[in-house]
């Protein structure tokens, strides 16, 4: 399909260019420099508008969608073209108990499933997801059971999830990344602060627990 219509593009713009070409040659002499210069202009100009609409035509076009129940997140998956590889990143506000993977490795192979966070019930969690290999026109769901945090908290950075997917064109590897909003799946923009592995109190820390979180962080920072 994808064939036929470049061929079709390229012998319309193969009459457009003829068409004022060939009224020229009847005024002018076909050696004049100004018909080849017209003839080298048109054949350039074709030559860019046929890569222009190829490679729009290669470009996958790709749709994730995560909806939101009272103790789970459903993650659906569909490409139009092949992907090379397919990378999310989900915040979720809670901890993760189970991450249900039925999908067939003949559509798609899920390398990695991670969970960044403590992974606690006051936590806030990113899982990461690393698929590769996956096939066009089928649709990959993942099912995520997890225990909401207790308060109905919004934490800046945590209502969008990072959606990065590759696939090769002439022989060149090309990488797009977008930011999808959680609740509309509408597209944003990429957040000013991500958040990974926050942890969420409900009551105040004692000046022990400041003490102690406070040489936990310089220590952590002299590792780094």
């Amino acid at each position: 399909m994808d064939v036929w219509l470049l061929l079709l593009v390229k012998v319309a713009l193969i009459f457009v260019i003829l068409l004022p070409v060939t009224m020229l040659s009847k005024r002018f002499d076909p050696s004049k420099p100004i018909v080849v210069i017209i003839v080298a202009l048109g054949g350039l100009f074709i030559n860019l508008i046929v890569d222009f609409t190829d490679q729009r035509i290669s470009t996958p076009s790709v749709e994730v969608t995560v909806k939101k129940e009272r103790n789970e997140l459903l993650v659906g998956i569909a490409a139009s073209k092949p992907l090379e590889v397919l990378s999310l990143d989900l915040p979720v506000l809670g901890k993760i108990i189970n991450i249900h993977d039925n999908n067939s490795v003949t559509e798609a192979r899920t390398s990695l499933k991670k969970i960044v966070g403590s992974n606690t019930s006051t936590s806030q969690n990113n899982i990461e997801f690393y698929i590769e290999n996956i096939k066009p026109k089928t649709r990959i769901e993942y099912k995520i059971l997890y225990e909401p945090i207790p308060s109905n908290m919004f934490i800046a950075g945590t209502d969008s999830y990072k959606v990065s997917y590759s696939w090769y064109y002439g022989g060149k590897q090309i990488t797009i990344s977008k930011w999808f909003s959680i609740a509309t799946g509408q597209e944003v923009k990429q957040p000013n602060a991500v958040v990974k592995g926050g942890q969420f109190y409900n009551r105040a820390l004692s000046p022990e627990e400041i003490k102690k979180r406070y040489e936990e962080g310089l220590r952590e920072r002299k590792v780094e």
